[in-house]
């Protein structure tokens, strides 16, 4: 008795117009070897990856897979990248910390508007926060900390904070601090210190993960990042 047997394959899911034009984008740049991609977890953004691995390894370059995003301090364990890609809008913030901390270009998908498939650069500043001797990382639009910590940008002795938030600027960074109910906002353009004694929430450009103790430094980049916004 011979069985029939039927293989059934499901379609692979169609990419939308903006994740298209990201991998036209990509297929248009060819002098890089190692790019980093940054997806979410749904289908798309697994064949938004996909689609972008067949194009770079049609270059002869390869495709590093930065799932799931590396948490404060994590970055140094991640393969260096030439360029790197943010598959979707809200992973663009993650894109550009990543190409921050490499001094890449960063390849984002842009909100639709204009002219389709057109490339716009722009240049991002940042905070450069490191943390004893290997510990190392960018924030480039901001570093929230979720919990008790001391600080200071060294006019004044260390005070404490439930909240504390740094965002870049062109000039160096905003700091909020957020202490038994009052806030305080100040530009810093040099350096600030952070020492955190129990263990805290770090959220950075949107991804939130525990950190331990330790005495941290944040400063001003010297090299903005360049975020290069694809049209779709």
């Amino acid at each position: 008795m011979v069985v029939a047997t039927t293989l059934l394959t499901r379609p692979a899911p169609q990419l939308r117009r903006d994740q298209r034009a990201l991998v036209e984008a990509i297929r248009r740049m060819t002098e890089f070897e190692a790019v980093a991609v940054l997806r979410g977890f749904d289908k798309t953004s697994r064949a938004t990856r996909d689609a972008i691995a067949e194009v770079v390894r049609g270059h002869g370059g390869r495709v590093i897979d930065v799932t799931p995003v590396p948490g404060l301090g994590e970055l140094g364990t991640v393969p260096a990248a030439d360029l790197v890609v943010a598959t979707n809008r809200a992973l663009a913030p993650a894109a550009e910390r990543c190409a921050a901390y490499w001094n890449v270009p960063a390849v984002v998908p842009g909100d639709g508007e204009g002219e389709h498939g057109r490339l716009v650069r722009t240049r991002q500043p940042g905070v450069y926060v490191t943390h004893g001797e290997t510990g190392r990382d960018v924030a480039v639009r901001q570093l929230r900390l979720l919990g008790p910590v001391n600080w200071t940008d060294g006019t004044a002795p260390a005070r404490p904070a439930e909240e504390l938030v740094l965002k870049p600027t062109l000039g160096g960074m905003v700091v909020t601090a957020q202490y038994a109910g009052t806030s305080v906002t100040r530009p810093v353009s040099r350096m600030i210190e952070v020492e955190i004694t129990d263990e805290v929430v770090a959220e950075i450009d949107g991804h939130a993960a525990l950190v331990g103790v330790g005495r941290y430094e944040a400063r001003p980049t010297t090299r903005p990042v360049c975020r290069v916004t694809v049209n779709g």
